[in-house]
């Protein structure tokens, strides 16, 4: 085959693979993901995830980021930074929190900031040729190296053994970073010369099929599209986004918020929100806040960087008001972790990303089918922005109910944000709260069901059995006006429903318990699948 009718086939791949759909990403990554780039040490490491905890600020996940082995990309713990690996790892097991690894494609020669200068293995790559560019070493942001050809069958196998080195229980994936970039416009490669657009996805690619491939649970933090290089991971292999290196400013947030939504409109399924930024002006008190805000309305605040990550980075250093507020916010968007990852199922299903309807004019965003917020991306927290107009919505925190394309304009304090709940949404979500005001009733689900009525209203979603990417499908039929609810889902579960804004029940027949809050003017409703409720009002 000539190299031009290979280029028309590689040009026809990578339509394809840019039509695939996002690929479902685990429950536990949807969460609250932390990581330092100040000290890179075990001691950060463990000190930072330690802080968020005692504070009650949940963790998910912590991204080990460079340097932390002995050279590039040599996958040998520097034990001067990180004596322990196993024993750290066996720390954040214990306390549930998932580890992830930084790394590029490079083998280096020379390295910036590592204690070895040449990674053991880069005469061997050099040698076999496992290198694009026919393995001549480059110049790239972190020193001088060859990068991988992930076009080549052997090199591939070659990367993958060197990974396995360190992809041991309680590591859950790897934060994929941009290598590649550097090695010019034009690679030579093991299938001919490519541009290096058309390389990128098969690194991410490579990245993507091995973790998937040890761990189906495990992910790869990538770039989807990016101001630094445009777009970089396949929407079909990759797990979540981060769209690259932000100012902690107005102007870094803004201009993220812009990638994010370039990166959904692309197809990318789940993409989350480097809060605060990484890099340049650190964020004051308000922008750090609304970074904050932002960021739990995407699919994973993900806290860290160089730009003060034991500083200004740490809610509490902002003052006490501030850690409440950003509590509040892991709080929400940890909540939400079942109703984003059925959004990011049926995405896989049919296509789409968990961020719908985005506006890069008013910087606003639906948040699946059923949730719409504004980001504040000034000083004072005025916004003026116009709700969907596909339905009614309800103020998530006043109740207050408006019109499609209603124009809000107003201040909003620095705990407060835009979040709007469209009438006639089904939000699944962990809560323990219900459960116990119906006397810590025994459910076998962690999941709520919150239904804010508006006539009839049938939704399938696709809930989450544990922390990784296997799911059940549950039907919800209720139908408002006949005071009539069902779900249909595995045979004997059970499942608690909350109907909001509802003025009064006297009874509800057909289900194990109910409670009815005048206060909160919210129905909880204990039942079993296959069972027609009956609510008398």
């Amino acid at each position: 085959m000539n190299k031009f009718l290979l280029l028309l086939l590689l040009v026809a791949v990578t339509v394809v693979a840019e039509g695939q759909n996002p690929p479902i990403t685990p429950a536990w990554a949807f969460g609250h993901i932390v990581w330092e780039d100040s000290l890179n040490t075990e001691t950060g490491a463990l000190s930072i995830v330690d802080a968020y905890l005692e504070k009650g600020i949940p963790v998910n996940g912590v991204i080990i980021d460079s340097p932390w082995s002995t050279a590039y990309n040599d996958f040998e713990w520097d034990k001067s930074r990180y004596p322990d690996p196993d024993g750290m790892i066996k720390s954040f097991i214990e306390k549930n929190v998932k580890v992830i690894l930084w790394l590029t494609g490079v083998v280096n020669n020379k390295s910036k900031d590592t204690r070895l200068q040449q990674c053991v293995t880069f005469d061997e790559v050099a040698g076999k040729k496992l290198g694009v560019n026919n393995s001549e070493p480059c110049v790239w942001w972190k020193g001088e190296g060859i990068h991988i050809d992930f076009t080549n069958r052997q090199a591939v196998d070659w990367w993958a053994h060197q990974l396995d080195k360190v992809f041991v229980d309680g590591v859950y994936g790897w934060k994929v970073d941009q290598g590649e970039y550097w090695f010019g416009d034009v690679l030579e490669t093991s299938r001919g010369k490519m541009s290096n657009e058309l390389f990128r996805p098969f690194y991410y690619d490579a990245m993507y099929d091995y973790t998937v491939s040890r761990n189906p649970d495990a992910i790869t933090i990538a770039r989807p599209y990016s101001h630094q290089g445009g777009y970089a991971a396949g929407v079909g292999k990759m797990s979540m986004g981060w769209c690259g290196d932000f100012s902690g400013d107005w102007s870094g947030l803004k201009q993220q918020i812009q990638n994010i939504y370039i990166s959904a409109r692309r197809g990318y399924g789940a993409v989350g929100c480097e809060i605060a930024g990484f890099f340049k002006q650190k964020s004051n008190k308000e922008q750090f806040v609304r970074y904050a805000q932002f960021g739990c309305m995407t699919a994973c605040m993900i806290n860290g960087g160089e730009n003060g990550a034991f500083s200004n980075h740490l809610p509490w250093w902002h003052g006490k008001d501030v850690e409440d507020i950003y509590r509040e916010c892991v709080q929400l968007h940890n909540a939400l972790v079942p109703y984003m990852f059925s959004t990011v199922v049926d995405a896989h299903l049919h296509g789409g990303s968990l961020i719908k309807n985005s506006s890069l004019a008013e910087e606003s965003h639906q948040l699946g089918d059923c949730l719409f917020t504004k980001a504040v991306t000034a000083a004072g927290g005025h916004a003026s922005f116009h709700l969907p107009s596909d339905g009614w919505w309800i103020d998530f925190r006043t109740g207050e109910k408006y019109e499609p394309s209603a124009l809000i304009d107003r201040q909003y304090s620095l705990a407060e944000f835009p979040l709007f709940v469209k009438a006639g949404a089904v939000i699944p979500v962990f809560s323990d709260e219900y459960k116990e005001r119906l006397g810590n009733v025994s459910c076998q689900s962690r999941v709520a069901v919150l239904l804010y009525p508006n006539g009839k209203t049938a939704r399938t979603l696709h809930l989450p059995c544990g922390e990784g990417v296997a799911y059940e499908d549950c039907v919800v039929l209720y139908d408002e006006q006949e005071g009539t609810l069902c779900f249909d889902g595995k045979e004997n579960s059970t499942m608690v429903f909350v109907i909001k804004n509802i003025d009064r029940a006297k009874n509800v027949k057909n289900c194990i318990s109910w409670n009815f809050d005048k206060k909160t003017k919210e129905l909880i409703i204990f039942a079993e699948s296959k069972t027609k409720i009956r609510i008398v009002r």
